[in-house]
C-alpha cells in the first residue's frame, strides 16, 4: 500500500510538473509574441515609474472634477484637464516636461490674445442699431414670469444678437490666427503643444464670442481653468513623484540605444567570423542583423540629438554635468559610424554573393565591349588557400583577442554608466577606477599587439609570392594579384575594427577623465540656459512630440517640389572692416537683382515659395478646416444647434487630427477611428460600471475610471509614437465618455444632453465628423502625396550622395596634391601631427552630411509606409521597385561611409598612390559617375526616362584602354606588378558583356588595388598597416561604382530608358570591338 501511494504520489507530482512546465512553455510563448518596445518597457523599473506618476496625476485631475465644490468652480468644461491628463501625462523628465507646460501655456496665452483682440474688433464692427433691434426682438419673446437671466442666456446661444459683421470680422481673424499657428506648428514641431492648444483657445473665443452682443473676454477661462489645475497637478506630481533629470535620460538613452547597438554589431563579427561562406542563408540573415543593428542606431542617433540641448535648461546631480553628457554623446555618435564600418564587412561579402546570384544567366544588358576585354584573365591565376572559407579562420584567430577586450571593455562601460545614472544620490558604482584603467589598459594592449603582430597572420597564405629578400617573385605576380581579392576584403573588417578599437579606448579614456575630475555626485550647473532655450524652440526636429501629428517632417521636405537652392551669402573685406556682400542663387530666368525693387521681387518670391510650399499649403488646409467647421456656429439656424451639442469639439479634432500626406491621413485616420469607437465602448462601460443608472457615484466613477484607463494610458506612454495614435485616442474618447457624463448630470447648463450611451453617439459623432473633415480638406486645394515625396526624396538623397561622393574624392585628391607641392611631407606615419591633416578633422569633415543623409532615408522609411497607404487610382504603387532604389542607395552611403573613413587614415603619400593610379580616381571617370548620378537624380526627380546610357563599368575600361600612354605617364614608372603577359588577353570568349558581368568587373578592380600601389610589393610593405587602409579604399571604392551601376538599373525599373532602338546597341558593339582591337 505505501508503495502504491508513492507511485501515486509520484504521478501527481510528474503530472503537476508537466502542467507547470506547459504553462511555462505558453507565457514564454505569449512573451515572445508581444512587440518589442512592450517586452523592453515591462521590464523596465523607469518606465512603470512614470506609468504610476502618470496614474497619481490623472487621478488628481480627477477628483478636482468629481469633487462638487470644485466642479462648480472649474465649469461645464472640467472634464478638459482630464482629457490633457491623457494627451500630456508626466511621463518626462522634470526639465522637459517643464518645458512643455512652458510652450503649452504661451500657446494658450497666444490664443486667448489673439481672441481678445478679434472680440474687441468684432465689437468695433457691431451695428449698434441692429443690436438694438436684436434687443427688443428677443426681448419681447422672454417670459417675465420666469428667469429673464436665463432666457437671455440662452437667447445669446440661439444666435439672437449674431450680427454680419462682427462674424465677419471673427473669421478673419480666426483665419489669420489659425494660419499662422498651423505655419508655426509646420516649421517648428516643437512647439506643436503651444500652436494647438493655441487653437483651441482661438476656437472658443471665435465661435463662442461672436454669440455676445459685449465684450465678454473671459471666455476662455472655462478651458483655461481646469487645464491650469492640470499642470499644477502635473508639475507637483513629476517633482515629488520619481523625478528624473534630463542628463539621467540622456545617459540611459546612450547606454540602452547606441552603446548597445554598437556593441552588438561587435559580437555580430563573432558569428560572421564562424559562418563559410557556402551558406548563403546564414550570410544573407547576418547581412540583415547588421543593417537593422546600423538602422537602430541611427534612429537612436537622431532621437537622442534633439534632446543634448535640453541638457542646458536643467539643474540635475550627478558626476557628469551637462557638457560631460554632450561630450559622451558625440563620442559615442562617432563610436557608432566606425560601427557601421565594421558592419560593412557582412554586408559587402553578402551583397557579393547576391550580385553573383541575381545576375547569373541575366539575358540582355548594353553591350560593353572595353569591358570584356578586362576580365578574361579574371579565374586563371589563383593561389590554392587564398579563398575567403580558407581566410575567415585565421581571421577569427587573429582578431578574438582584440574583439574579447573590446567586448570586456563595453561591458565596464555599459556597467558604469548604468550605475552612476542610479546612483545619483546615494552609494556609487561598483567596482573601482583602477579595475577600469585596467579594463582600458587590456585593450589598448590587444589593440597594440593586433596592429604590431597579430595583423598581418593573414599574409601567411601569401609567403609563397616572395623571396627570402621580402622581394615579389615575377613569376608569381600574377598568381598574387588575383589570389588577393579576398585578402583586401578581409581588410575591410581589420581596419575597420582597428579604427572602432582605437575610438572606443578614447571613449573609455574620457569616461576615465570625467571619473577622476568628479569622483563623487555634485549638483550640476547649466552654463548656456538661455541660448540653449531659444536653440530648443527652434530646433526642426519634433523629439517624439505627442501631439505631432503629421506636422513633423514638414521642415525637412519644404522645397522638396521645386529645385530652388537658398541664397547663400559671403563675406569679403573692404577698407579693413568686414563687410557682408550678399550673392543670389543662379536664376535660370533672371539675373542677380541691381535695384531695390528687383531686391524686393526677390524678396517677395521668396515668401511666396515658402507659402505655397508644404508648410504653407498645411497651414492653408488648417485655416481653411477651421473656417468651414466654424461658419455653422455663427449662422441663426444651426447656431443653438451647434452649441447644445458641442460641435465646437468637431472643430477641434479636425484641427488635432490634420495630416501632411494622402497615405499618412488615409492610415493614420483609421487608426483614430478605431480608438474613438474603442474608447466609446470601454466608456461606456466605465460610466455605467461606476454610476449604474444614476447620475453617478464620485466613487464608483473614480474607481471605475482609474481601472479601465490604466491599460491605455500605459501602453500611450510606452507605444512609439506609429503606435501610439490609438491608445491615445482610446484614453482621450473614454475620459470624454466619463468627463462629460459627469459633467451634464452635475453642473446646470444651458444645453444638457444627459450621460452614458446617449451622450457617447453624440460626441463619438463630433470626432468622426472632425476627423472626416479633416479628411476631405486633405485633398483641396492640393493634396501632398506621399508617392511624389518620396520619389523626390529619393531624389534628394541621390544627389546628396553625389555631393559627398564628390567631395570625398576631392579630398583625396587635394591631399595628392598637397604631396606633390611639398605643403605634406612624405613620411612612414611618423611626426606628421603637425605638417598633415589631424585624422579627426578628416573624419569630422564629412560626418555631419552622412548623418543628414541617414536620417533623411530613415524618413523615407516611414513616407514609403504611407505612399502604400494611399489608394492607386493611376494603378499600383510599384512599392518593390522603390525598395531595390533604397537599398542600393543605403549600399552606396555605406560604401562611401567606408571610403571616408579609410581615407581618414591614409597617410599622404598612400593618398597620393590612391588619387594618381587607381583607375577609378581618373577624372574623367569621375566626371563620368558625378554625370550619371545627376542624369539618375534627375530623371526620379522629373519622372521622365532615362537617355540611353553606356554602363559605367565599360566606361571605366574605356578609360582603361583608350588613352594607355596617358596613364603610365601619369602614373610614373611600370612596376614589375603592373605588367601583364601579353597572352594572358587571349581569351575564346568573343561575346558581349551584358549586366551579368559588373561583378567580375569589380572583382578586377579589387585585383588591382596591388597595382595602383605605385611600386613593387614587398614583404615589408605587405606588412605596413596602410596597406589594409589602401585595401579598404580601392574596395569602397568599387563597392560604390557597382552600387552606382545598380541604381541606375533600378530606377530604369521605374521611370523607363529613352529608346533608339537597336541601332545604338549594335553602333555601341561596334565601336567597342574596333577599340578593343586598336588596343
Amino acid at each position: 500500500m505505501s508503495q502504491d501511494r508513492n507511485g501515486d504520489e509520484k504521478v501527481v507530482k510528474n503530472h503537476d510538473t508537466s502542467k507547470t512546465d506547459a504553462k511555462r512553455s505558453l507565457g514564454h510563448k505569449l512573451w515572445t509574441e508581444l512587440p518589442v518596445w512592450l517586452q523592453l518597457s515591462l521590464t523596465s523599473r523607469r518606465a512603470w515609474k512614470n506609468f504610476i506618476r502618470s496614474m497619481i496625476a490623472t487621478f488628481g485631475t480627477l477628483v478636482l472634477m468629481l469633487a462638487q465644490p470644485s466642479l462648480n468652480v472649474l465649469g461645464q468644461a472640467a472634464f478638459f484637464g482630464l482629457i490633457m491628463s491623457q494627451m500630456l501625462p508626466p511621463y518626462m523628465p522634470v526639465s522637459l516636461y517643464a518645458f512643455a507646460l512652458i510652450t503649452l501655456a504661451i500657446g494658450l496665452l497666444t490664443g486667448w490674445a489673439w481672441g481678445c483682440a478679434a472680440m474687441a474688433a468684432a465689437i468695433r464692427a457691431r451695428s449698434q442699431v441692429l443690436l438694438a433691434r436684436e434687443t427688443e426682438t428677443a426681448e419681447a419673446g422672454y417670459n417675465h414670469n420666469a428667469n429673464i437671466d436665463v432666457q437671455y442666456q440662452k437667447s445669446i446661444f440661439e444666435g439672437a444678437f449674431l450680427d454680419p459683421a462682427s462674424s465677419a470680422v471673427f473669421g478673419v481673424f480666426l483665419f489669420i490666427g489659425a494660419y499662422t499657428l498651423g505655419f508655426v506648428r509646420a516649421s517648428k514641431p516643437r512647439l506643436t503643444l503651444a500652436c494647438v492648444f493655441g487653437t483651441i483657445i482661438l476656437d472658443i473665443m471665435c465661435s463662442y464670442g461672436a454669440l455676445f452682443p459685449f465684450a465678454q473676454y473671459t471666455l476662455a477661462r472655462q478651458l483655461l481653468l481646469p487645464a491650469s489645475c492640470y499642470m499644477a497637478i502635473a508639475l507637483a506630481s513629476i517633482v515629488l513623484l520619481f523625478p528624473q533629470t534630463m542628463n539621467a535620460l540622456l545617459t540611459q538613452g546612450i547606454a540602452d540605444k547606441m552603446l548597445t547597438t554598437t556593441r552588438s554589431i561587435l559580437r555580430l563579427q563573432d558569428d560572421v567570423l564562424s559562418t563559410s561562406t557556402r551558406d548563403e542563408a546564414r550570410w544573407s540573415e547576418l547581412a540583415k542583423q547588421g543593417h537593422g543593428l546600423r538602422a537602430a542606431h541611427a534612429r537612436a542617433t537622431n532621437e537622442l540629438g534633439g534632446q543634448v540641448a535640453m541638457l542646458q535648461l536643467e539643474i540635475s546631480h550627478g558626476q557628469l554635468g551637462p557638457g560631460d553628457v554632450a561630450k559622451v554623446y558625440e563620442k559615442a555618435k562617432e563610436l557608432g559610424t566606425k560601427a557601421f564600418a565594421l558592419a560593412s564587412f557582412v554586408m559587402l561579402q553578402n551583397e557579393r554573393m547576391e550580385t553573383i546570384k541575381k545576375h547569373t544567366n541575366r539575358p540582355g544588358g548594353r553591350p560593353m565591349e572595353h569591358a570584356k576585354m578586362a576580365f578574361r584573365t579574371m579565374e586563371k591565376h589563383r593561389h590554392p588557400g587564398t579563398a575567403m572559407d580558407e581566410l575567415l579562420p585565421i581571421l577569427a584567430d587573429c582578431t578574438s583577442d582584440l574583439r574579447a577586450a573590446a567586448n570586456a571593455a563595453f561591458d565596464k562601460i555599459l556597467t558604469w554608466l548604468h550605475e552612476m545614472n542610479h546612483t545619483r544620490w546615494g552609494g556609487s558604482p561598483s567596482g573601482t577606477i583602477e579595475e577600469r584603467t585596467q579594463s582600458l589598459e587590456t585593450l589598448r594592449s590587444a589593440l597594440r599587439e593586433f596592429r604590431e603582430t597579430k595583423h598581418f597572420l593573414l599574409l601567411d597564405p601569401y609567403r609563397f609570392a616572395f623571396d627570402e629578400s621580402g622581394q615579389i617573385r615575377t613569376t608569381h605576380v600574377k598568381a598574387m594579384r588575383f589570389s588577393a581579392r579576398d585578402l583586401f576584403r578581409c581588410y575591410v573588417l581589420t581596419s575597420s575594427l582597428i579604427s572602432f578599437s582605437t575610438v572606443l579606448v578614447e571613449f573609455c579614456q574620457l569616461l576615465l577623465d570625467f571619473e577622476q575630475a568628479t569622483p563623487k555626485a555634485k549638483f550640476q550647473l547649466p552654463t548656456k540656459f538661455a541660448q540653449m532655450l531659444i536653440h530648443s524652440a527652434n530646433e526642426k526636429s519634433a523629439g517624439g512630440n505627442p501631439l505631432d501629428m503629421g506636422a513633423k517632417d514638414l521642415n525637412e521636405h519644404a522645397n522638396v517640389n521645386e529645385d530652388t537652392r537658398p541664397e547663400e551669402s559671403s563675406e569679403t573685406l573692404v577698407e579693413k572692416k568686414e563687410r557682408r556682400i550678399r550673392t543670389y542663387a543662379k536664376d535660370p530666368d533672371a539675373g542677380d537683382p541691381r535695384n531695390g525693387v528687383q531686391k524686393f521681387g526677390r524678396s517677395l518670391h521668396a515668401v511666396w515659395h515658402t507659402l505655397s510650399s508644404p508648410n504653407g499649403i498645411f497651414a492653408l488646409k488648417y485655416g481653411l478646416v477651421s473656417v468651414a467647421l466654424w461658419i455653422p456656429q455663427v449662422c441663426h439656424s444651426s447656431a443653438y444647434f451647434v452649441y447644445s451639442n458641442r460641435g465646437l469639439w468637431a472643430l477641434i479634432m479636425a484641427q488635432t487630427g490634420l495630416g501632411v500626406f494622402t497615405g499618412e491621413q488615409i492610415s493614420t485616420f483609421f487608426l483614430r477611428m478605431a480608438g474613438t469607437c474603442a474608447g466609446l465602448v470601454v466608456g461606456m462601460v466605465t460610466w455605467y460600471v461606476g454610476s449604474g443608472h444614476g447620475p453617478g457615484n464620485p466613487y464608483g466613477v473614480a474607481a471605475s475610471t482609474m481601472f479601465f484607463i490604466a491599460p491605455f494610458l500605459y501602453l500611450r506612454i510606452a507605444a512609439p509614437p506609429p503606435a501610439m495614435v490609438f491608445f491615445l485616442m482610446t484614453g482621450v474618447t473614454i475620459t470624454f465618455t466619463v468627463g462629460y457624463s459627469w459633467v451634464d448630470e452635475h453642473v446646470y447648463q444651458t444645453a444638457n444632453q444627459g450621460s452614458g450611451a446617449a451622450l457617447a453617439g453624440r460626441r463619438a459623432l463630433l470626432v468622426i465628423i472632425g476627423f472626416t473633415a479633416g479628411f476631405i480638406v486633405m485633398l483641396f486645394p492640393k493634396p501632398t502625396s506621399a508617392r511624389q515625396i518620396v520619389r523626390l526624396n529619393l531624389s534628394r538623397c541621390i544627389a546628396d550622395t553625389s555631393d559627398l561622393y564628390g567631395r570625398v574624392l576631392t579630398g583625396i585628391e587635394e591631399e595628392a596634391e598637397d604631396v606633390e607641392d611639398g605643403i605634406l611631407e612624405v613620411s612612414q606615419g611618423k611626426g606628421l601631427k603637425e605638417e598633415r591633416k589631424d585624422v579627426k578633422e578628416r573624419q569630422d569633415r564629412y560626418r555631419k552630411q552622412f548623418l543628414r543623409i541617414i536620417g533623411r532615408m530613415q524618413v523615407l522609411q516611414q513616407q514609403m509606409g504611407f505612399a502604400s497607404a494611399e489608394p492607386g487610382l493611376k494603378g499600383p504603387w510599384p512599392k518593390a521597385a522603390y525598395q531595390e532604389v533604397y537599398a542600393v542607395l543605403e549600399h552606396v552611403v555605406s560604401s562611401l561611409a567606408l571610403l571616408s573613413g579609410a581615407y581618414a587614415r591614409l597617410e599622404p603619400q598612400w593618398a597620393k598612390n590612391l588619387a594618381e593610379r587607381s583607375d577609378m580616381m581618373h577624372p574623367a571617370f569621375i566626371a563620368d559617375c558625378l554625370a550619371l548620378f545627376s542624369i539618375v537624380h534627375q530623371s526620379l526627380r522629373t519622372g521622365k526616362p532615362l537617355p540611353p546610357t553606356i554602363p559605367i563599368f565599360e566606361r571605366l575600361a574605356y578609360h582603361q584602354t583608350r588613352h594607355p600612354m596617358f596613364r603610365l605617364q601619369a602614373r610614373g614608372p611600370t612596376t614589375a606588378t603592373t605588367t601583364i603577359p601579353a597572352e594572358d588577353n587571349d581569351d575564346e570568349n568573343d561575346g558581349v558583356t551584358t549586366g551579368s558581368d559588373v561583378d567580375r568587373l569589380s572583382i578586377m578592380e579589387d585585383d588591382k588595388a596591388i597595382e595602383n600601389l605605385g611600386r613593387p610589393l614587398t614583404w615589408d610593405i605587405a606588412h605596413d598597416e596602410q596597406l589594409s587602409v589602401f585595401a579598404t579604399a580601392n574596395v569602397a571604392l568599387v563597392h560604390i561604382v557597382v552600387g552606382l551601376d545598380r541604381l541606375q538599373r533600378a530606377v530604369v525599373e521605374l521611370v523607363g530608358e529613352t529608346v533608339l532602338g537597336d541601332g545604338f546597341d549594335r553602333a555601341v558593339a561596334r565601336w567597342g570591338k574596333r577599340e578593343v582591337d586598336d588596343v
